[in-house]
């Protein structure tokens, strides 16, 4: 329940700021916000805590460069070339395997053989390889979205990288996902909580990804990243299988499921494990260089698109403010637009943000470290703000609105 009705505050006895009936706290002392926010906002346990806890300690090493050295933002991660390497071997196994299995479907051997050959290798594509990824994205062109398209030309121009050819509009609840040519994503929920400055953020943000910096976001890797999601789920043991032969055994006996001893099975199933763990191991270890090497360029590319942002005049405080609302919006609460939030309530959610370490999704930095980022900044990197009009940003606002999905 909001506190706006004190005038000070209880613990420190400073002046308490309107609060237009949003919860009350002090930015003095921090009175009112939760003294239960963990320290990291979503904590997992074994493995996966594990890697959870590597990744945030290698991303805040990543970010501790870039603050001591901010001329790093503009370079291209070191580690950017590994990943795409990574992602090149993925590819030359998939067409390795449609190569083998049009080589030998077109030998001299059995017909049998072909036809088991041929299923094999192109069975083991159809299952690894995401085929939907190179449907057509259904992005706009330019006679469905010339205003927006006619914008992003400016502010592309403007950031250093290609006008895009196509716009999409998505939301929180339909991420944007890769897709080959220039498309430019634009989120629309948060679009229509973000005021003038925050939308030219939004834009510049997201123009700025079409630099090549973040290898994540490119459709080699994005295609690779799913292709070896594909051959783990096909290569690891399958959890449910003892589960499943004790409910067979209870429910009709130990007799009826349960075949005699048989060596050649005892055999083949001890084998079989030794068989597959090299290729489960060359898998593990092309995630493992995707993941780990990518998390740190993506991190770069993402703050260093912030920071192209502000160099083209917008506010990426704002841009923070409209994600958190929309965070907000997404866990049942009401989206209010950020005109109609006072400046301490923003605030409030900011401080909260950095004090849980919550990130808008796994693959950006924390909002601590582009908060952090941003301050450090220097005035000199800023340039006269690009020209938008209100005019244009309505339009955009309409032709957004009318490219969103029926069921969003």
């Amino acid at each position: 329940m909001a506190r706006a009705t004190l005038d000070s505050c209880p613990v420190c006895q400073r002046p308490l700021p309107d609060f237009r009936g949003w919860p009350a706290w002090c930015p003095a002392c921090g009175w009112g916000l939760d003294p239960d926010t963990p320290t990291v906002a979503h904590t997992l346990a074994g493995l996966a805590g594990w890697w959870q806890r590597r990744m945030a300690g290698a991303q805040d090493a990543e970010l501790r460069r870039l603050l001591a050295d901010p001329a790093l933002l503009a370079r291209r991660h070191p580690r950017s070339a590994a990943v795409l390497a990574a992602a090149v071997g993925v590819h030359l196994v998939t067409l390795a395997l449609l190569a083998a299995g049009v080589s030998v479907m077109t030998t001299g051997i059995v017909p049998v053989l072909k036809v088991f050959a041929g299923i094999l290798a192109f069975g083991l594509v159809a299952v690894t390889f995401p085929l939907h990824r190179l449907r057509p994205s259904g992005a706009a062109k330019r006679g469905a979205a010339p205003a927006t398209l006619a914008v992003a030309a400016t502010l592309a121009k403007a950031v250093g990288v290609r006008a895009p050819a196509r716009v999409r509009a998505t939301s929180y609840a339909d991420p944007p996902s890769a897709a080959p040519g220039r498309v430019l994503n634009v989120d629309v929920d948060r679009w229509e909580l973000l005021g003038t400055r925050g939308r030219v953020a939004l834009l510049a943000h997201e123009l700025a990804h079409h630099n090549g910096h973040d290898p994540n976001r490119t459709l080699l890797v994005a295609l690779a990243a799913e292709t070896l999601d594909g051959w783990l789920a096909l290569l690891r043991p399958d959890p449910h299988a003892r589960r499943r032969r004790k409910r067979r055994v209870r429910v009709y006996g130990a007799t009826i499921d349960a075949p005699a001893p048989n060596l050649h099975m005892a055999w083949t199933e001890f084998l079989l494990p030794i068989v597959v763990s090299p290729v489960y191991a060359v898998v593990v270890g092309l995630g493992w260089v995707l993941r780990e090497f990518g998390s740190a360029a993506g991190l770069r590319a993402e703050l260093y698109a912030d920071a192209l942002a502000a160099k083209v005049g917008g506010d990426v405080t704002e841009l923070v403010d409209g994600e958190l609302a929309e965070a907000a919006a997404a866990a049942g609460n009401t989206a209010t637009p950020l005109a109609a939030l006072p400046d301490a309530e923003r605030e409030r959610r900011r401080r909260l943000a950095v004090a849980a370490g919550t990130r808008f999704d796994a693959s950006h930095p924390t909002y601590a470290a582009r908060l952090e980022m941003l301050a450090a900044a220097p005035e000199s990197s800023r340039e006269a703000p690009v020209a938008v009009s209100d005019a244009d940003l309505d339009a955009i606002t309409r032709e957004l609105v009318a490219l969103r999905r029926p069921n969003e």
